[in-house]
């Protein structure tokens, strides 16, 4: 290979390396934004999104991924930006990222190449900054990100059992995004790029700044029409004062409702976050989702292995963005708002060809959703000007909203036009279901058998969570009438001609607050009634910022302020977990016990209701 193939192949992707700025050209970067994550050039990678749009502003985009947060050279690398750093922990938290439920580490990162552990720090978005500020002082620093959005308030941390300052806080960023931040960090772009300071910044909508009160004339940079949260005192010393936090946060995060700024002070600043961004339309969806992504890995990472999340997702195409089901556990509603924002079919076509026209596509595309991905070409039906009006947080929970259209008719025939590309020999579904809106629906046969025949690898991977009323409650998901009503509708499909082989895979989260061991016991009656013995797992986590978590740290419920059980104890967490795989033989003693203590040895023998056959010889407890 000649020299201006290397260059033309290394142009694919933005730079990383001074190397890559030497060929441009260049002497230095505008923009340059740090991930936690590898570095991947796909449009289902928000950091890579964020690179690309500042792109179409004529900025020189560079980017440095994991970098050794021990060694500042690192953060030099790319030289001094002229404008600004961005900093975002990854896709995910990175306290998440990096250490199981049990808080212990991670053995594999599915965001690192090789899937090596330990190549993000903790509380990612602190240490970057930290080491940009070292680097260059009077460069301004803007946080973006999940681990940004959840954590810009005042929020319980999990993994130190106590409450944390926001983000903006605990660090010398200058700025904080929320949410996708495409809008927001192209107008700060502008700010920037004409002398502005932070400050100056205060009138764009999805941004987070800091007022320091000992600075004359601070007064002018609080909102006059803004909601005062409790500080942080007061939140410190009062569960009370955190849930009213919480409930105020949750009431001005919706664009329809004319929400308020929100500010929120501590000893010497105050934080001050503007009203959301509104969607982006379906216009600039298409827009940006068509950019010239590589799709690929920088080539860096050719020698140290493949990249797991980008395996997922190398064939895969986005249709949607948003969620209205506000599930309590869950961060998606609040990072990517609770509207759903969808692309045209047209443009998601247009990207089914490109992917079929690449040099290792092999027929396949292995995901065509969203969040949910049944909620494409769904939403509220009420014009925007009569959204201020509703005063549900959830368009689902406790039942669906009249306003609501319930209708698979479009995904569907979106769906069956992505199989008809030529060069797709197949699609598959890889998002999950929302299960009520299925079940809502007067065409869901049809639309299931349809999945079921053409769109699965073989089973349907359903997030059931619980099946506990009371648990379900809490979770702001379904009731068992739901998820009984839809297994059976899915098992009498399932004996069509072609079909006879597919199967349900459920999703639970074991231990969230209201969860008792009766409660699992449920659970695992309700798989043994069903013959589901393929289940997954998840250990609930407390995600800053979610309801969840305000019930995990205070014992109380913030939507009706009722009294929640929360298993704390490291044992009944691991009980309940035991009780969701009760088939599974090494799980054999801990089933017992939990049984036992539930009172229910009655589940204990030979009958077709028993979950296992008899006492184990020994206990894990003892």
């Amino acid at each position: 290979m000649n020299g201006f193939q290397k260059e033309r192949r290394t142009f694919r992707h933005p730079p990383m390396t001074k190397r890559e700025l030497e060929w441009r050209g260049w002497n230095e970067c505008d923009v340059i934004l740090i991930s936690g994550d590898a570095f991947i050039d796909h449009p289902s990678f928000e950091i890579a999104i964020l690179g690309r749009v500042l792109e179409t502003l004529g900025l020189k985009v560079g980017f440095i991924a994991q970098p050794d947060w021990n060694d500042l050279r690192e953060f030099t690398q790319l030289g001094r930006p002229r404008l600004f750093f961005i900093v975002s922990a990854g896709k995910n938290d990175s306290m998440i990222a990096n250490y199981r439920p049990t808080k212990r580490p991670r053995k594999i990162d599915f965001f690192s190449p090789g899937r090596l552990p330990g190549l993000r720090p903790d509380r990612a978005s602190q240490v970057y900054t930290e080491n940009c500020k070292k680097a260059y002082p009077d460069v301004p620093v803007v946080l973006t990100g999940h681990e940004a959005t959840m954590r810009r308030f005042a929020h319980y941390d999990f993994w130190d059992d106590k409450l944390r300052p926001g983000l903006l806080a605990e660090t010398e960023a200058d700025l904080l995004t929320y949410g996708y931040a495409e809008r927001s960090l192209t107008q700060i772009a502008r700010v920037f790029a004409r002398g502005g300071n932070a400050l100056e910044c205060r009138t764009i909508r999805g941004v987070m700044y800091k007022v320091d009160r000992n600075r004359e004339g601070w007064e002018q940079y609080i909102p006059p029409d803004h909601v005062k949260l409790p500080n942080w005192d007061e939140l410190v010393a009062s569960k009370t004062s955190f849930l009213e936090h919480f409930r105020l946060i949750n009431n001005n995060i919706d664009y329809f409702r004319k929400p308020q700024p929100l500010v929120e002070d501590y000893n010497g600043f105050t934080l001050v976050q503007t009203p959301p961004q509104r969607p982006l339309s379906t216009t600039e969806l298409d827009r940006m989702y068509e950019l010239p992504y590589s799709r690929t890995p920088h080539p860096k990472y050719r020698e140290a292995g493949p990249i797991p999340s980008f395996e997922t997702v190398k064939y895969g195409i986005i249709t949607h963005r948003g969620c209205f089901g506000d599930c309590t556990f869950c961060a998606n509603h609040l990072f990517e708002g609770r509207y759903i924002s969808q692309r045209s079919k047209d443009s998601i076509i247009r990207e089914a060809t490109l992917i079929a026209g690449l040099r290792y596509f092999r027929g396949w595309i292995s995901n065509v959703g969203g969040p949910m991905a049944n909620m494409y070409g769904m939403g509220c039906t009420l014009p925007e000007e009569r959204r201020a009006e509703c005063q549900r947080t959830s368009c689902l929970h406790p039942t669906p909203c009249g306003n609501l259209k319930i209708d698979h008719s479009e995904y569907l025939d979106l769906l069956k036009s992505v199989r008809c590309v030529d060069g797709v020999e197949r699609c598959y579904l890889s998002s999950n279901l929302r299960v009520d809106i299925i079940e809502r629906d007067p065409q869901a046969d049809e639309f299931l058998e349809e999945v079921m025949r053409y769109f699965l690898p073989g089973h349907l991977k359903v997030p059931f969570e619980h099946v506990s009323n009371e648990v379900n409650k809490r979770l702001h998901k379904y009731d068992e009438c739901c998820v009984e009503g839809f297994i059976q509708r899915f098992q009498k499909l399932a004996k069509l001609p072609g079909l006879e082989e597919l199967y349900v895979t459920p999703y639970f989260v074991s231990a969230h607050p209201g969860s008792r061991l009766e409660d699992a016991i449920e659970v695992a009656l309700f798989l043994k009634r069903n013959n589901l013995d393929n289940c997954q797992i998840q250990d609930f986590v407390p995600v800053p910022g979610s309801a969840s978590s305000v019930m995990y740290f205070t014992g109380i419920d913030p939507y009706d302020e009722e009294t929640v059980y929360r298993p704390l104890a490291y044992r009944e967490r691991k009980l309940q977990r035991s009780l969701f795989q009760y088939y599974k033989p090494q799980n054999e003693r801990y089933v017992f016990d939990a049984l036992k203590e539930a009172n229910r040895l009655d589940l204990v023998g030979e009958g077709d209701g028993c979950l296992i056959g008899k006492e184990p010889a020994w206990s894990p407890f003892e």
